[in-house]
Formats: C-alpha cells, sequence, structure tokens
C-alpha cells in the first residue's frame, strides 16, 4: 500500500512531468483508434492545480468507454487522472467547458 508521501512524490512526478505524460495517455489510445481526439481541461489548464488536484483528460472516441479506460491503467495511467471517455455525439456537451484545450 503506497503511503501517503509516496503518493504526495509521484503525483509531483507526474505533474512534473505532464507534457510527457499527456504523450504517453494520447499514444496508447491511437493504438486502438487513430482517430481519437484529446482535450485537457480543469484546474490544469487554468492554471490553479495543486498537488491534490485531478487532471482532467476528454478523449473523444467511439471505443467503449471501459476498453479505452482499461488499456490507459494498463499503460500505466491512473490516478490523478481522471478519464472522460465520451462518443462524438456527446462531445457537445463539453463545447462550453472553460479551458478545454486540445493535446
Amino acid at each position: 500500500m503506497e503511503t501517503a508521501v509516496e503518493a504526495a512524490n509521484r503525483r509531483k512526478q507526474i505533474f512534473s512531468h505532464l507534457s510527457e505524460n499527456l504523450i504517453g495517455i494520447r499514444d496508447a489510445v491511437l493504438k486502438l483508434d487513430k482517430d481519437a481526439r484529446f482535450y485537457l481541461f480543469g484546474s490544469v489548464p487554468a492554471g490553479t492545480s495543486i498537488l491534490s488536484s485531478d487532471i482532467d483528460i476528454l478523449i473523444i472516441t467511439d471505443l467503449p468507454v471501459e476498453v479505452v479506460i482499461s488499456n490507459l491503467w494498463k499503460s500505466g495511467f491512473s490516478d490523478p487522472f481522471e478519464f472522460h471517455v465520451r462518443s462524438q455525439d456527446n462531445f457537445v456537451m463539453y463545447r462550453n467547458v472553460k479551458n478545454l484545450t486540445p493535446f
């Protein structure tokens, strides 16, 4: 079981290397769906995140949610990432989200 100090250090590393992590997330999903699209939103692109914040990632794909998320977990991407997997049809719900940043 991870201690609080270990968790804080792990999260610090993830936030410190966010660009590399986003590329890894994108690459892992693109292996399953070459047409998937990716957006960062929430406190991270707003510049208001802290180490206890989650990292909100919107993934647009027609693949089943469980397929995408299980693949990401197997690839080592879990907490603090919060994956929002939606189809193109459901993307409209997110169009007015502030700081929706493609990557």
